[in-house]
């Protein structure tokens, strides 16, 4: 099953837990936490069961003390906020690493307790959605880093033997959650989204922000973000559609943010606003109902499935960034790394069109050691001069 396969970023956590007490591992609500540190644990609690939740709110030392192997991991930890003094200072006193190994579908630093207490005292991974290459049991791809780091754009590639249409549409559509895109029934697979947001929602949401909205407004909130995926974030308009104050929903969008349920890009350029992206995108196309044109369905597909290359190899400190000029200069997805700064235009054509080099140029201008790829579902793999080249998604993924 496909829900079943090693994830990337295994060796890197085994490897944290060689030097730190604590490894904490974050993502989204059925991400995939779970099954990868159980498959570490010497011992394993999770905060999701009542006793062991009503142990961590009230006998915290007693728990953290109950585990008879190391790691000892604590699923779901975020949920018991008096947990986190009480491995503070377990950690002070026993230095030795490898003890703990905590899971949260929030990011600890989000709440204030939690930060305060874990500061300095662990080591913190994102799992994020799993990619083709993990869903097929394939090794990680490094073409991002070679684009970024070869001294020459023409290197050879090679499609990837797991890329095909049909891979490519049920990405977009199912997502990389496990449990949820290896559902083959449609109205199973849609539940299992439905029960998700609700407890995102409901549960989740609620430890981060103080709201009175209702259920349903939240919901529609999350359908109106994933409607406007990669535009230029305007929070008056979105407050209108929404019917959610500015100040209610710079609140909740950073709670969303903190729950894994959408990233924030900054943007470069001379037209500067933030630009929002889901990190499931089977749970966007569930919340848009589909609504996404062919040419910003390549887009969002390399946004969530391409990253994994340089998210797990952190040595590249690479990001994602957009990049917008006045004079109508657009490259959607950009990453910055160590070694220089990559541009990706996606494109329904196999040719680049006057807007689309005139894009790269601005944007080859605007950084040094710069490059961009132009990335189409077709076949044509060429170079466009010492900085530019044309390659299929195929090759990419």
């Amino acid at each position: 099953m496909p829900h079943l396969r090693r994830r990337h970023i295994e060796k890197l956590v085994t490897k944290s837990l060689r030097f730190s007490p604590i490894v904490s591992v974050f993502g989204h609500r059925q991400v995939g936490k779970t099954t990868l540190c159980e498959a570490l644990a010497g011992s394993y609690l999770s905060l999701d069961r009542s006793e062991i939740l009503d142990r961590g709110l009230h006998s915290p030392e007693t728990l953290i003390r109950s585990g008879t192997r190391v790691p000892l991991v604590l699923d779901e930890c975020q949920l018991a906020a008096p947990l986190f003094p009480a491995l503070k200072e377990w950690v002070r006193l026993h230095k030795n690493p490898g003890q703990f190994l905590l899971t949260g579908s929030v990011r600890f630093s989000s709440r204030k307790a939690i930060r305060e207490s874990l500061t300095g005292r662990t080591i913190n991974w994102e799992l994020l959605p799993m990619d083709l290459s993990e869903a097929h049991s394939y090794p990680l791809p490094d073409i991002i880093p070679r684009f970024l780091t070869a001294r020459s754009m023409e290197f050879p590639l090679k499609n990837a033997p797991y890329f095909s249409t049909k891979t490519y549409e049920s990405a977009l559509s199912h997502g990389g959650l496990p449990g949820v895109f290896a559902v083959r029934d449609r109205v199973v697979r849609e539940q299992r989204f439905e029960t998700q947001i609700e407890t995102l929602l409901e549960r989740d949401l609620r430890l981060l922000v103080q709201t009175s909205l209702e259920y349903r407004t939240l919901r529609n909130l999350l359908t109106v973000l994933a409607e406007r995926q990669g535009l230029p974030l305007e929070l008056s308009e979105v407050s209108r559609a929404a019917r959610i104050s500015v100040p209610a929903l710079r609140r909740l969008i950073s709670s969303l943010e903190s729950m894994f349920v959408i990233r924030i890009l900054e943007t470069e350029g001379t037209r500067r606003r933030p630009v929002l992206f889901f990190e499931d995108q089977g749970e966007a196309s569930h919340l848009a109902g589909g609504k996404a044109d062919k040419l910003f369905n390549l887009t969002r597909f390399l946004f969530s499935f391409v990253r994994h290359q340089w998210f797990y190899r952190p040595d590249l400190g690479a990001r994602f960034f957009q990049y917008r000029s006045r004079g109508g200069a657009f490259i959607p997805l950009a990453i910055r790394a160590k070694f220089g700064v990559l541009g990706l235009i996606p494109m329904l054509d196999e040719t680049p069109g006057k807007h689309e080099l005139a894009s790269a140029q601005s944007f080859l201008s605007a950084y040094e050691h710069s490059r961009c790829i132009f990335v189409h579902l077709g076949k044509s793999d060429r170079t466009v001069g010492p900085a530019m080249r044309v390659i299929p998604l195929a090759c990419l993924v």
